[in-house]
């Protein structure tokens, strides 16, 4: 669209009283927004079944196909591409239906499966990918953001929780520092047992060592920061590192139907 022809639609719009939609604006995830707002409870536990009838979700999961991703700015792309890996995650729970875990085998009680996260069943930004795709070729190598893992919810009880808000080019830097923080300073993420001198750490410190030592050194530099006044001094101990169990239990408020 040449200059005249965009000078012309923003006097139009001006004349009746429309707000002129911005040039190059990002991309809108307010449906995501609304969605998580209505169906994801203060532990971040999800209601499946109802998103699986919203057709805000559908509506959303449509437009995630033909994102122009390659226009937008780095938190821009920063802040979709959580999104998507969310809202896939979201979208394979309802359809796969698992019942106990994504991570189910045909062996009862036995959760190592993974194709969950490998199967690329959506076009995102015109591509086929999986929530492997998303977050260890996209977020991890090209934008090399290591609070994503604060971000990315993998459906599971370990994971962070669900946040109720989508991200934003606006809002993600601040939402992932208080989600690291949040998560960090929580029973997932760090625990301190001072009669043994030993830090459990989640195990996203273990997997993902190298990303935080990639940001910040080393892993106890990168938690410092975020550690509350209790953490910061416990850390002063010089303690043994240990790691908590995955729990990698479904983070649903009832059963998929």
């Amino acid at each position: 669209m040449n200059k005249h022809a965009i000078t012309i639609i923003s006097l139009i719009f001006l004349l009746i009283g429309i707000q002129p939609p911005a040039v190059g604006a990002g991309f809108d995830h307010s449906l995501f927004d609304r969605v998580l707002k209505s169906y994801v409870d203060d532990q971040g536990r999800v209601d499946y079944n109802g998103i699986a009838k919203d057709q805000a979700f559908k509506t959303y999961m449509e437009a995630l196909k033909s994102a122009p991703v390659d226009s937008m700015s780095r938190d821009e792309q920063l802040a979709f591409w959580i999104n998507a890996y969310n809202a896939v995650t979201i979208d394979k729970v309802i359809k796969w239906k698992p019942q106990k875990s994504v991570r189910e085998t045909f062996v009862p009680g036995v959760w190592t499966g993974t194709k969950f996260f490998t199967t690329r069943e959506h076009t995102v930004a015109g591509k086929s990918l999986s929530q492997d795709d998303i977050e260890h070729e996209i977020l991890r190598k090209q934008l090399k953001e290591p609070r994503i893992h604060f971000a990315i919810v993998c459906a599971s009880s370990s994971c962070p929780p669900l946040a109720r808000f989508a991200y934003t080019g606006e809002n993600v830097q601040v939402k992932l520092e208080e989600e690291t923080r949040n998560y960090i300073n929580s029973q997932r993420g760090t625990r301190f047992d001072p009669a043994e001198n030993i830090l459990y750490l989640s195990k996203l410190f273990d997997w993902f060592a190298g990303d935080f030592e990639y940001a910040s050194g080393s892993v106890l530099d990168f938690l410092k920061p975020y550690l509350d006044e209790q953490g910061r001094a416990f850390l002063d101990r010089q303690p043994a590192i240990n790691y908590i169990h995955y729990d990698w239990a479904l983070n649903a408020q009832e059963p998929i139907k």
